[in-house]
């Protein structure tokens, strides 16, 4: 039983991969997409759709050309090795060229969360330093509201709300204007063809290369930095994933991701395996599905939202027979969406589980099946080690809950700025505390049950609440549902459900209870169901668990 203890799909650096990607071992993004554009010049690299206008089509040597001509103009703005650019550009292909061009020039990437308010963007802009701005046309919206005259100084007359920041480049001007340079001028300077580009032959794989901007339930965006090594790592094992779906064919990737482009899980595998990346500017699930069928899509990664609208609101008649894989995550998915999108005739359905401290930790295999009863979330991937701990973190029993931690080359390398809340996650042992509770199966299978700090402990009983939230995903009525803890006498907690309906819509509590009751046992029945006009969410847009619970308790105070 030992044995299974641990489970791992630890593997040694010469087994990297097939024999023809070992060459790029120890590279960082921007000299992969250099050896994949030598390979494969005139092989199609990006197909982007934009909201209105032409398709766009990229080759790798066209997309290294702008790269390239990228990091040129920042190294002609007198940038310097590690300063860190901010990328607030939403799902536009100039985001793969920004971010891109950040790996060549030795800069560090900051991927500012888009969908922020302005005072949530000074929050990140600040907090980590922020030396130059990447935006679009939104973006610069936000950035107004700072820095009112942004576009008619050279230099922001009121550098006090952004203080670090020295200029913007905005990829929708045509025109330097103040502080924001055009990027389209950027990318027209003649190319010096230098044999070095910036400072990335002077990069260490363990110097930062990416911060991510993550939350959980409560309190301000975590800002999680990554190494080179931990990035390029990555990339290298989801090409090798990516290369096997598609049969060491050419292959053609979609991203569905709900915010910015996720470059390392989608864009950089592709990059990798010499694949075509696909990207549409629009997140409409219709404009998706038709663009699956123009361009026969082999691969897609389907976040929650687009998957509940696939499952629940389209027919069978949609026609997603070129999909050959396709990878659900973002979230504990529930088991009823799974069983729908089988009807679609996808070739294979894996689920991914991880989080932005580790980047992906476990996966199942291609072909094997999902279990549709328990959440399990698959089977290490390679050079990634998982265990599940008590609060002592002594590894616990097979088939027993506890912690999920992971340690692999994937994970992060600390919170900016923030050494103690660092080391009450990552051990010196470079094992990282996920805060999920999980179960280590026989077979050495990962079921994950939920956060740690959202358990409802009623009577003797730990009851997580995706257990419960689950069966309402994807309900014709539901928007939003939490299921959270009410303090009670007699068993320390009852359970709640707060809801949040979808427009136009009415429901009462008997129609929730007649579902829940169709799927759950006795116990697990929420005592109280509480509707709402809206839930309060944090910069990230993820509901506050913990608000729903005082509201929901200060609402039942008032009917006693």
């Amino acid at each position: 039983m030992a044995a299974h203890l641990l489970a791992t799909s630890k593997l040694t650096q010469s087994y990297y991969h097939t024999p023809s990607q070992r060459r790029f071992c120890g590279k960082t993004i921007g000299q992969l997409l250099d050896l994949t554009s030598d390979a494969y010049p005139k092989r199609e690299a990006i197909t982007y759709y934009p909201k209105d206008g032409d398709v766009k089509r990229l080759s790798f040597e066209e997309l290294r050309l702008r790269v390239d001509r990228f990091a040129e103009g920042l190294m002609k703005l007198g940038v310097q090795k590690g300063e860190k650019l901010g990328i607030l550009v939403g799902r536009r292909y100039e985001y793969i060229v920004a971010y891109l061009g950040v790996m060549k020039a030795g800069l560090v990437a900051v991927r500012l969360l888009t969908f922020s308010k302005a005072d949530q963007l000074k929050y990140q802009i600040n907090k980590v330093g922020c030396d130059i701005l990447v935006i679009d046309s939104d973006g610069l919206a936000n950035i107004r509201e700072l820095l009112p005259e942004v576009e008619c100084e050279r230099v922001p007359c009121c550098r006090k709300p952004l203080p670090s920041v020295r200029f913007f480049i905005n990829i929708d001007s045509a025109e330097t204007r103040g502080a924001c340079l055009s990027l389209k001028s950027m990318l027209s300077m003649s190319p010096d063809h230098l044999k070095e580009i910036g400072f990335e032959n002077e990069l260490q794989l363990d110097d930062p290369c990416v911060i991510f901007f993550s939350s959980g339930s409560t309190g301000r965006p975590k800002a999680i930095v990554h190494s080179h090594r931990s990035i390029s790592e990555y990339v290298l094992t989801m090409s090798d994933y990516k290369t096997s779906y598609n049969d060491d064919e050419h292959g053609c990737h979609l991203c569905s991701v709900t915010y910015a482009v996720a470059l390392e899980y989608n864009v950089a595998p592709m990059i990798v395996a010499g694949d075509r990346f696909l990207l549409t500017e629009s997140q409409d699930i219709d404009t998706i599905l038709s663009v699956i069928r123009l361009e026969r899509c082999t691969s897609m990664i389907l976040y929650p939202l687009h998957a509940f609208e696939i499952a629940y609101t389209k027919g069978e008649g949609i026609d997603l027979s070129s999909l050959k894989e396709v990878g659900v995550g973002g979230n504990v998915f529930p088991l009823d969406t799974l069983a729908k999108l089988r009807k679609f005739h996808i070739q294979n359905i894996t689920i991914g589980y991880g989080a932005t401290e580790t980047n992906a930790a476990t996966s199942h295999l291609k072909g094997e099946p999902i279990d549709e009863k328990t959440w399990i979330v698959g089977r290490p991937i390679p050079h990634c080690e998982v265990k599940i701990v008590d609060d002592n973190f002594r590894t616990v029993p097979v088939d027993t809950e506890g912690e999920v931690c992971v340690r692999s080359p994937y994970v992060f390398q600390c919170y900016f700025g923030e050494e103690e809340r660092t080391k009450a996650v990552k051990t010196e042992s470079g094992w990282v505390k996920t805060g999920d509770v999980g179960i280590m199966l026989d077979d050495g299978r990962i079921r994950v049950l939920g956060r740690k700090d959202d358990c409802i402990i009623k009577n003797t009983r730990n009851v997580y609440p995706s257990e419960i939230e689950c069966y309402l995903f994807g309900h014709s009525k539901v928007k939003y549902c939490q299921a959270v803890a009410i303090p009670d006498e007699k068993v320390i907690n009852e359970i709640g459900l707060c809801l949040v309906l979808k427009p136009e819509t009415e429901c009462n509590e008997e129609e929730i209870l007649d579902v829940m009751k169709k799927h759950l046992d006795e116990f697990l029945i929420p005592k109280y169901i509480l509707f709402f006009e809206s839930f309060p969410v944090t910069d990230t847009g993820k509901i506050k668990r913990t608000e729903v619970m005082r509201m929901a308790v200060e609402r039942l105070n008032l009917k006693k």
